[in-house]
């Protein structure tokens, strides 16, 4: 993938004063009024879900380990929020949703079904075994200060295909959908960063993720 752009500055709230109408004149001895500061909108929000989309902005998953901070343009909407995973999209319930989704794997599908990995490289091996899967091509990856392995995916048949087993359970994609997905070795546990969009508009997609990706920061829980 190539390099990303950089990350979008946050959006400022500016408030307007507004004074009393009127010609009275107040007496010298009164007391000047004060004003409480308004409270200054949070530097990173936390992702919720709703039906529009979020504002521009930073947001992070509280509970989500390594902790990830990401920023957001227009039109993304937290769609996913579980224990070990999230996604934000665009899109969303069309066949050509874009998804950037976070996770911890607890199992990489290959030719035998879900196996542990030992590292991103022996990630990517089992999957080229996965016989649901086309490996379109496979690579190193470098997202928020940390070196892993990536491949990208397409669904080879005409059946819903497993990818990984995250907390809440298997994740796939259906036939006529790519996946991004690059795995980082971190003190939580194998760490998946995915990109999910349709073979159609898949150039689309990955124009659409960019700037998240390139926001992304990873923590250290520990």
């Amino acid at each position: 993938m190539r390099a990303l752009p950089g990350p979008l500055s946050l959006m400022v709230l500016l408030l307007a004063a507004c004074g009393d109408g009127g010609d009275a004149t107040p007496s010298s001895d009164a007391e000047p009024r004060t004003t409480e500061p308004s409270a200054a909108p949070p530097s990173v929000r936390e992702l919720a879900e709703g039906n529009l989309p979020l504002p521009p902005g930073s947001y992070s998953r509280a509970g989500f380990a390594p902790p990830i901070t990401i920023e957001l343009d227009s039109g993304w909407r937290a769609v996913q929020l579980f224990d070990g995973f999230f996604d934000v999209q665009q899109d969303v319930g069309s066949p050509d949703v874009i998804a950037v989704q976070f996770a911890n794997v607890r199992g990489v599908y290959g030719a035998e079904g879900p196996r542990d990995a030992a590292d991103p490289e022996e990630a990517v091996e089992i999957l080229g075994t996965n016989p649901g899967l086309t490996v379109v091509e496979s690579s190193e990856s470098r997202i928020g200060g940390l070196t892993g392995a990536q491949a990208t995916v397409e669904n080879a048949g005409g059946a819903h295909a497993a990818v990984i087993d995250v907390p809440p359970g298997p994740l796939g994609i259906d036939p006529g959908r790519r996946l991004w997905i690059a795995f980082f070795e971190t003190d939580d546990g194998l760490l998946a960063i995915m990109v999910g969009g349709s073979v159609e508009r898949w150039e689309e997609a990955l124009l659409t993720a960019e700037p998240v990706l390139e926001s992304v920061e990873i923590g250290s829980s520990r």
